[in-house]
């Protein structure tokens, strides 16, 4: 029953993200938990934080599909597509209406019932700012 409370949190973990709710998604992670994304840069909670409150205004139907789980031990992977409109603010970037793609591929270190760190690789990095400006994402 292990991989199947694994596959639980992760869903958890990813409905909340694409909501926006930050304390259900902090429910679902350890207080150190981190995310690395492939290029150098690890996120932690505060930061995705102040990331899911932005794509929250800027993407109110951004929808993510979980395509496949596989668990093996304390890992979850992941992979899925997510979709959203850009109809909000995103940083510096007016609404464009454009619909934006990203599939992703996420493999979750578990502890307890809870994701302790995340490894990224995202089909364009950059994301959501990417592809709408065609540049990287400026500081927070």
């Amino acid at each position: 029953m292990i991989s199947e409370e694994h596959k639980a949190i992760g869903r958890r973990a990813w409905a909340a993200y694409d909501k926006g709710d930050a304390d259900a998604f902090a429910a679902c992670v350890t207080p150190d938990w981190r995310e690395h994304n492939g290029e150098g840069h690890v996120s932690t909670l505060d930061d995705m934080r102040g990331l899911m409150e932005a794509q929250r205004q800027a993407f109110p139907d951004k929808r993510t599909q979980i395509v496949q789980e596989l668990v093996e031990g304390d890992l979850l992977a992941h992979r899925t597509i997510t979709t959203a409109t850009h109809t909000g603010r995103y940083f510096d970037l007016d609404p464009t209406g454009r619909t934006v793609l990203l599939h992703e591929i996420n493999i979750h270190r578990i502890v307890g019932a809870r994701i302790a760190e995340t490894w990224i690789a995202v089909s364009q990095p950059g994301g959501f700012y990417k592809q709408l400006s065609g540049r990287d994402r400026p500081s927070e």
